[in-house]
């Protein structure tokens, strides 16, 4: 059934990450140009979302502030996954003196706080895509490894598992054939539910000041900017705040296939 509404989200999550990526290097205005005869003015056919304070297009800085958000997904998820799925190999295969530590460590990176992680390497590393990545990378490989630690251990007694290795293949072989397809549900859930953390954390570190990049929008940069106007014109918090929350939900459900 999880599958079927998942499926039911593809054509959504399809032309919102398109937009997000297409808005991420094009926008119909320029989301720097200050325009100080045409501040906070309406939704219109030339500024869809109006402008703000400063008279720049507001749906053009929507548009741009996606790249920081897609820039994280991207590495988190395929490094998290890469990652994971090594350490899930070593839990499950590994001699004693790798499977323990590496257990040891998944088990520890689970208690992690994924913004206190994010804001202990923005103090050390200075603020950054690096760091925020860095710190949703630490806290989200482990549930993949964990998760194909377990499988691996369903699969060791399943006859076709054990048929594979007695025809010569390798492990890593019998990994790639007999693991992934079965794994993949559980790590499309895993993904939706860190892509969503990796929208909202973006978001989150833009707020306190310490976006991905000072240079450009992003969108919880904007909300920490707009929140002044939050009573008079409240239609500045809601863009970015819907676009966040737009990402995180639409993501989440899309790559959840369990």
């Amino acid at each position: 059934m999880t599958s079927e509404r998942s499926h039911n989200y593809l054509p959504v999550a399809l032309l919102f990450v398109g937009t997000m990526l297409l808005g991420a290097y094009w926008q119909p205005h320029n989301p720097h140009a200050v325009d100080l005869n045409n501040v906070l003015s309406t939704p219109s056919l030339e500024h869809w979302l109006g402008t703000d304070h400063l008279g720049r297009d507001v749906a053009s800085r929507i548009l741009a502030g996606a790249r920081p958000s897609l820039s994280a997904i991207a590495i988190v998820i395929a490094s998290s996954i890469g990652l994971g799925l090594a350490a899930g190999v070593a839990i499950g295969f590994g001699p004693p003196a790798l499977s323990r530590p590496v257990r040891w460590l998944a088990q520890t990176a689970l208690a992690l706080p994924t913004l206190i992680t994010a804001l202990l390497l923005a103090t050390l590393f200075g603020a950054g895509l690096l760091a925020i990545s860095a710190a949703l990378v630490a806290s989200t490989w482990a549930p993949y490894a964990l998760s194909m630690s377990a499988l691996l251990e369903r699969l060791r007694g399943e006859p076709y598992w054990l048929a594979s290795l007695a025809l010569g293949s390798s492990v890593t072989g019998a990994v790639y054939r007999h693991m992934l397809p079965n794994a993949w549900p559980a790590i499309g859930a895993l993904a939706g539910a860190d892509a969503g953390r990796a929208i909202i954390l973006v978001a989150s570190m833009g707020f306190l000041g310490l976006s991905a990049d000072t240079g450009r929008p992003e969108w919880g940069a904007m909300v920490h900017e707009y929140r002044i106007f939050l009573f008079s014109e409240p239609r500045l918090v809601l863009a970015p705040v819907l676009a966040t929350a737009m990402a995180a939900f639409v993501l989440n459900r899309t790559l959840d296939r369990s």
